[in-house]
């Protein structure tokens, strides 16, 4: 790999490799076990600190290339930080589900993805009526297949607490 060929966020990526693999080796002795009396092949501990090893084998030799090409000049480091900040974008989805998530037990799982399928859609810019009905028509479909045909268990919405008895009940199991 010759300077030329050097990309924006190989720097950050081969010390984030190094970080991982040390934070994993470091921790084999205590996540693994190893059994007396076992054979070797069927140790627990062998094959994941094998595969642990081999990362660590490609990883130094791989960071310690990448160091030497590493030009240190302002503009090199801010293309580090924009690239940085476009592997953090993706971040805002998981946002998005762990609200998701939080949501479901509060109204409901029906409620809950028909509100989240039409605010992504509207997130990821698609903004005529078409598309905001394929959209709620999708995550209905996603409910009745999920809920009421494979009957997941997905906790019902405190929500449907308010609803007459007959509906909460019939919103509690099919939707």
């Amino acid at each position: 790999m010759g300077k030329e060929e050097y990309q924006a966020g190989d720097l950050v990526f081969a010390m984030l490799m190094l970080l991982i693999v040390l934070v994993l080796l470091v921790s084999i002795p205590f996540e693994t076990k190893w059994f007396d009396g076992v054979p070797l092949v069927k140790q627990p501990r062998l094959w994941p600190t094998f595969c642990i090893v081999g990362m660590a084998l490609f990883g130094v030799p791989y960071s310690i290339q990448i160091w030497r090409n590493y030009k240190f000049q302002l503009g090199q480091v801010q293309g580090e930080l924009n690239e940085l900040s476009s592997w953090l974008r993706p971040l805002e989805f998981v946002f998005y589900f762990v609200l998701y998530v939080w949501s479901v037990p509060l109204v409901g799982y029906l409620l809950s993805t028909l509100l989240f399928f039409s605010l992504l859609t509207i997130r990821a810019g698609y903004r005529t009526l078409l598309m905001f009905w394929v959209s709620l028509a999708t995550g209905f479909g996603i409910v009745v297949v999920f809920k009421s045909l494979l009957q997941v268990k997905v906790a019902s919405g405190a929500i449907y607490d308010y609803l007459p008895d007959g509906w909460a009940t019939f919103f509690m199991i099919y939707f």
